[in-house]
């Protein structure tokens, strides 16, 4: 679980980063051929990043207490 947590947040960072030069350029990042992801994907993307994490977090704390 403990790794899932750090995975989560780092791939969230790395996604909000990449939100916001997405969103100073005013352009899509470029994924794949033929398309890209807007600031506001990436954004909603972050957020579940950081709810899972926040999930695995809640996680741990419930079992340390039992």
């Amino acid at each position: 679980m403990k790794g899932l947590k750090y995975i989560a947040i780092i791939v969230g960072l790395v996604s909000l980063a990449a939100a916001i030069v997405s969103r100073l350029t005013m352009k899509p990042i470029a994924i794949a051929p033929g398309g890209g992801l807007s600031a506001e994907v990436l954004l909603n993307f972050t957020n579940t990043c950081f709810l899972i994490a926040i999930t695995f977090i809640l996680l741990e704390q419930l079992k340390a207490k039992k």
